[in-house]
């Protein structure tokens, strides 16, 4: 038996086996002792049937089956140790089988851990510009706004106003007044926002108050017949109850409330600042996101490359189409979405999956090689969020990621 390992053009390595006639009668005859040994026929105690009786009760394919299943994984397991420093990973794919005169050839290819090759050392001039995140007013007041809403109080209300939320009973009805369809409606600031009729058809309305309105199809979603074959003429709308949304102030109890007693949000000039800082943050993680983003794309594009290995790619496919899976509610909706898309778009749409898996998987692998070759103290086993990111900011900035006032190096060539 004769093995053979090349290089393939890929993350990958070409594997050949050449078993000879002898070497496939050995292996023929453990085969057929592994299905010996759960036979019974009459006359004979299980597991002690001869072996012509065994061959002939079994049919060739499963014999030829055994004999590949227990030889490759022989095979590939003395592959593995003669080649200690080649980094296998995954399972044998591509699988073929030839014959040449008495010979057996069995091919197959097994993917390697992606190596990233420098081409040049040119990337460590490059450098990344300073992030210097400052939250606006208007961003700061929205924050304290959404803040506030999520403690508001509800009080009862008699009128509808826009900062007010309604509870709305709608009946849907035809042209001689019977009711074909019926629905419940709740209707408060993002309804005012979001469709001028909420506004123009409730505010000032009272509660128990009944009105209706002509049925049209250029009405509001929420405000449509769930029943395709309902044919409305007008909906009839009661306000069943109505809450006016009252914000909490900024106080001691109220800051207490919301941080706890321990918190060193003492008052609102304590809260403006950590709203600040918090939106700061968020921007200096999402502007830092971008900078490494685009510092890798010119690595990636100029001065290192790697060959992501089927594998892995596989994986990462799958696990994006699982999470597309869970945001469609489940595998059948999916499919029904891709025929809905019909055969082509639907195959350009899973290839754009996977092309993107295979650039973040590429990213993902450079930014590895070049956190290495700068020697940031990274814990690879259990990193920090955002924790290469910022390291590789501090390097290549001199600076901090908290925003510091060291002096900035050139921008990273664009």
């Amino acid at each position: 038996m004769q093995k053979k390992v090349t290089k393939g053009t890929g993350a990958f390595y070409d594997i050949e086996l050449t078993l000879t006639a002898d070497d496939y009668a050995k292996w023929k005859e453990k085969a057929l002792k592994e299905f010996q040994k759960d036979l019974t026929l009459p006359g004979f105690r299980k597991g002690f049937v001869p072996m012509h009786l065994v061959e002939e009760q079994v049919q060739p394919e499963y014999v030829s089956l055994s004999i590949y299943e227990h030889l490759i994984n022989k095979w590939l397991q003395e592959v593995v140790a003669e080649n200690a420093t080649i980094r296998f990973v995954g399972e044998p794919y591509d699988m073929k089988q030839d014959k040449k005169d008495d010979d057996t050839i069995v091919s197959l290819k097994l993917d390697i851990f992606p190596e990233v090759e420098v081409k040049n050392n040119d990337w460590t001039s490059l450098s990344m510009k300073k992030i210097s995140p400052k939250a606006t007013k208007e961003e700061i007041d929205e924050a304290m706004i959404r803040l506030k809403k999520n403690y508001a109080d509800y009080k009862d209300a008699d009128v509808m106003a826009r900062h007010s939320i309604s509870k709305v009973s709608m009946s849907f009805v035809d042209k001689d007044w019977n009711e074909v369809d019926k629905g419940t409606l709740y209707v408060g600031e993002q309804e005012f926002d979001e469709f001028p009729f909420f506004v123009d058809t409730f505010v000032g309305k009272k509660k128990s108050e009944e009105f209706s309105i002509e049925y049209k199809k250029d009405l509001p979603p929420t405000v449509q017949t769930k029943k395709p074959e309902a044919k409305p003429t007008k909906i009839l709308f009661t306000l069943t109850d109505i809450k006016d949304v009252v914000l909490p102030e900024i106080n001691e109890e109220t800051l207490t409330r919301l941080f706890g007693k321990e918190s060193e949000v003492k008052n609102e000039s304590d809260l403006l600042k950590y709203i600040d800082d918090s939106i700061s943050a968020q921007k200096f993680d999402t502007e830092l996101i971008k900078e490494v983003e685009d510092f890798l794309k010119i690595i990636r594009d100029k001065y290192m490359e790697v060959n992501i290995p089927q594998t892995l790619l596989n994986q990462e496919v799958h696990v994006r189409l699982e999470n597309l899976e869970k945001r469609f509610w489940g595998k059948e909706k999916m499919e029904a979405y891709f025929k809905q898309m019909g055969d082509e778009k639907a195959k350009t749409f899973v290839d754009d999956i996977s092309l993107a898996a295979k650039e973040s998987l590429e990213k993902f692998f450079i930014l590895q090689k070049v956190a290495d070759e700068l020697k940031l103290d990274i814990n690879w086993e259990k990193p920090v969020d955002l924790e290469i990111e910022r390291k590789l900011y501090d390097k290549l900035t001199g600076g901090d990621t908290k925003g510091g006032d060291k002096k900035v190096k050139k921008t990273t060539k664009k």
